[in-house]
């Protein structure tokens, strides 16, 4: 669905990615994981195109999308959820799903409000809720939501546990693996800081370090390497 290969991107002169490679199945959660700045956000934002490639390639079922403009990408079929969640204050839970609802492929209407609701059920119970009345957890699963109104093949997460207490966190957990299992599931890539709660749920994991893939390879097998989490993240039992 997506392959990334020996990237390179950055900001103004100052490169970040220095030949990250990386894929992502159908089906399949993928978490991209490193300490902060190690260039997780910048490999996310240059697949969506927020960040210009200065090269290597992304291609995404089967089409290159070094150069192709944000909206094309969005058009094949990427969804977006950033790190800051963008929630419209005044609009209700019910009208952001209608706001950004599209067909997929074929004219197809993967994920009609009815099924995400019984997806999410908190959304059909705060329907009419304003954006600014939702908590945080509520929010998150409501742009999960909206994305996938757009029908997407592949699904980017950026942080979406970031600042959520641990029952919320363990909730959202359960509802991307869910969501994994449903027809028409899209391939996922999650950045995350929390660790515990990435390796909890993803199938595979890539750990970038300076810009650099540092570990490709099953999400169990860096879930049972302490020392090795303590090598690459920080992170790990003693």
């Amino acid at each position: 669905m997506l392959e990334v290969s020996d990237l390179h991107a950055g900001y103004d002169n100052t490169p970040v990615l220095r030949g990250v490679t990386l894929s992502a199945r159908d089906g399949a959660i993928t978490a991209l994981l490193g300490r902060n700045g190690m260039g997780k956000t910048t490999t996310i934002r240059s697949i969506v195109g927020l960040v210009k490639a200065t090269s290597g390639s992304i291609r995404f079922d089967g089409r290159e999308l070094c150069g192709m403009p944000i909206h094309k990408r969005a058009q094949l079929g990427i969804g977006f959820v950033p790190e800051a969640r963008q929630v419209f204050p005044s609009l209700s839970v019910t009208e952001h799903l209608k706001i950004a609802a599209r067909n997929g492929k074929g004219g197809r209407n993967a994920w009609p409000i009815d099924r995400l609701v019984e997806l999410f059920p908190v959304l059909g119970r705060r329907s009419s809720a304003r954006g600014s009345q939702l908590s945080g957890g509520e929010q998150q699963l409501l742009v999960i939501a909206r994305a996938l109104t757009t029908n997407p093949s592949l699904l980017l997460l950026d942080e979406p546990t970031e600042g959520l207490a641990p029952s919320i966190v363990d909730e959202i957990g359960a509802m991307i693996k869910r969501l994994c299992r449903e027809p028409d599931a899209p391939a996922i890539v999650l950045v995350e800081q929390n660790l515990t709660f990435a390796l909890s749920i993803a199938d595979q994991a890539t750990v970038l370090v300076k810009g650099e893939v540092a570990f490709d390879g099953t999400a169990e097998e860096l879930a049972s390497d302490p020392e090795l989490q303590r090598a690459l993240i920080g992170l790990g039992t003693p």
